[in-house]
């Protein structure tokens, strides 16, 4: 991590989440929150206002009605959902302004597809909050931006290094930079101050057996990006055969058959994470 970190030393504009956001987000750690306070905040956001409204109305939620106004929007989409289609915007736009390059449309997509896999295995596993299992999901491959973003050739020699060595990617960065994208990423939210679960669960999304006390969560983020690559929905810039560690599957108690079940449910629900993920280019 030290060569990331010297080689970042001098870059001044590490993104931030949004004020706006953050403010909505505090907000809802207070439990007299009601929806006319975050309706508020939100209205003086305007751009922000508008895209809370067109993903409420995009086909990943399925509202029969339209929804007109931002009370109503947080009414019918609940807390947990706002605040997924918040973090959602925010990263979106760490996606929409990286360097050009790479398959970003594709990565923001697999973001989507790990974040609801994320949210299936943990209703699976019984995890008492799928909503943090979402944002871990959402958020595992951001460091993957960071580095593309102000290490651009570094990114790209460490792809050329995967393609040719046909090895997964994060042993291709640890080759030629000297961290993962999954360090970065974790670096990343430490600095955002997330819960350090997700941190932990960022930073171990491939090696969920080092987790020492959030083996959960890591667990279901590890399993859920492996899903949504078997189950081809986006692109990460990785290999789709990704294999998997056994010792996870027999810890979580997941036949092969229940396996190919939720591979199956998510690739079904690619056009509707597809529409999702577009919808956040026309908000933009």
């Amino acid at each position: 991590m030290a060569a990331i970190q010297q080689a970042l030393k001098n870059v001044t504009d590490i993104p931030t989440l949004p004020t706006s956001v953050l403010r909505v987000l505090e907000l809802m750690e207070f439990s007299d929150c009601c929806v006319s306070d975050l309706a508020k905040v939100i209205s003086y956001d305007p751009p922000m206002a508008a895209k809370v409204l067109m993903i409420a109305n995009s086909s990943f939620y399925g509202f029969k009605e339209s929804i007109g106004t931002i009370n109503q929007a947080i009414t019918i989409m609940g807390f947990s959902a706002l605040k997924n289609a918040l973090f959602s915007m925010a990263v979106f736009d760490l996606f929409s302004s990286t360097t050009k390059g790479t398959d970003l449309p594709g990565l923001w997509t697999h973001s989507i597809s790990t974040a609801t896999a994320s949210k299936l295995l943990a209703q699976r596993f019984r995890y008492p909050n799928p909503e943090k299992a979402y944002t871990a999901g959402l958020l595992h491959d951001i460091g993957k931006i960071i580095i593309i973003k102000y290490l651009p050739m570094g990114a790209l020699k460490a792809a050329e290094v995967a393609k040719a060595q046909r090895i997964k990617l994060e042993s291709a960065e640890l080759q030629v930079l000297g961290a993962t994208h999954a360090d970065v990423g974790a670096w990343l939210l430490g600095k955002w101050k997330l819960p350090s679960t997700i941190v932990e669960a960022v930073r171990l999304h491939h090696q969920p057996t080092l987790s020492q006390d959030n083996f959960e969560l890591t667990g279901v983020v590890y399993l859920a990006n492996i899903l949504s690559h078997h189950a081809k929905v986006g692109n990460s810039g990785d290999r789709d055969d990704l294999p998997i560690d056994n010792r996870v599957f027999t810890f979580c108690k997941l036949t092969e058959k229940e396996w190919n079940e939720m591979r199956e449910a998510l690739a079904a629900k690619k056009p509707e994470i597809v529409a999702f993920s577009q919808s956040f280019s026309k908000a933009a």
